[in-house]
């Protein structure tokens, strides 16, 4: 694997886990909280920067199906993540708090929602990438024993999604998305284990649906600059 490949894997995967990490800020305090959202936004900006040609090649080429999916999914992440970022700069008591803004009132009616619905087109984007990493399994899939284990982990990742799913909707994480409650209902008293487990599945839930709506059949292959 090149070099910059394996940076770009590195970035993503630790945009993933920080992400996470977000998800339980009522497990850390607060100026962590705000730290590590500051490098995950450095980190989602040094995305953009590695994949720079997801931009040059927006305006190039037909646009399939699947090309229109990935886009859009990707231009709504963009957009929402920008939107974290300035809320970030209205409700921060510690990193920003120089800057004098102090619209926190303001700032977390924006910040929550936009939060959930960056978390959740992040599992969207995600799962749109998703089918390389399948194809390499497949590739590496030869006889029964393998395919056997293909098997069991297609089950095992139909119960994530399953799981995932439900603690969703049972967290009432869809209120959040469409600001139909002001405050975050959060179970103090639950372990980190848990708590991280339900969010990872709940990420990999949006990302199973968009992996399955990216091979519904009749879609194309992706164009060229389709990457981000």
């Amino acid at each position: 694997m090149k070099p910059k490949a394996v940076l770009k894997m590195s970035v993503d995967i630790a945009m993933t886990l920080l992400f996470l990490g977000q998800m339980g800020y009522h497990m850390t305090n607060n100026r962590v909280h705000e730290w590590t959202g500051v490098t995950l936004c450095l980190l989602f900006i040094l995305h953009h920067a590695l994949n720079g040609s997801w931009h040059q090649n927006l305006l190039r080429g037909r646009y399939s199906r699947q090309r229109i999916l990935l886009t859009a999914v990707d231009a709504l992440l963009t957009l929402a993540m920008a939107a974290v970022i300035a809320s970030a700069l209205l409700v921060s008591r510690h990193v920003f708090d120089f800057l004098g803004l102090h619209q926190r009132a303001l700032g977390r009616r924006i910040h929550m929602p936009a939060t959930m619905w960056a978390f959740v087109l992040t599992g969207l984007h995600i799962g749109l990438h998703w089918n390389r990493i399948l194809g390499v399994a497949r590739r590496n899939a030869k006889g029964k024993g393998n395919r056997f284990f293909v098997l069991a982990a297609r089950i095992l990742l139909a119960g994530i999604a399953i799981f995932g799913a439900y603690e969703f909707i049972s967290r009432g994480l869809w209120m959040e998305m469409f600001m139909l409650r002001e405050f975050a209902f959060l179970e103090y008293g639950e372990s980190l284990p848990v708590f991280f487990a339900s969010y990872a599945a709940i990420l990999a839930a949006w990302g199973m649906l968009s992996c399955f709506l990216s091979r519904v059949p009749g879609h194309r292959k992706t164009q060229r600059g389709e990457e981000t």
